[in-house]
């Protein structure tokens, strides 16, 4: 199943309002797909050289790779709530 970018853009606005974490399904530039556990933190519009279009992305604490990470909202392609934190 894969979510609509307005589902997704909603889902991690909430999870930054409630400060909770989410699994997500991420595919990267390489066409490689990883389910993540990030904690978002906030929204970020990165510029991009290459192309004509800016890209709004989710800057969040990555658990897989301890650190914080950016990815792109349109890459995103699946998203549950960890709704079991308090």
């Amino acid at each position: 199943m894969t979510y609509s970018y307005r589902f997704i853009f909603n889902a991690l606005q909430d999870a930054i309002l409630d400060k909770r974490s989410v699994m997500i399904t991420y595919k990267n530039f390489q066409n490689h797909t990883t389910k993540r556990d990030i904690f978002p933190l906030r929204f970020k519009m990165i510029e991009r050289t290459k192309s004509f279009y800016d890209r709004l992305c989710i800057i969040a604490y990555c658990n897989l790779r301890k650190e914080e990470r950016t990815f792109a909202i349109y890459r995103i392609s699946y998203l549950t709530s960890n709704s079991s934190e308090n």
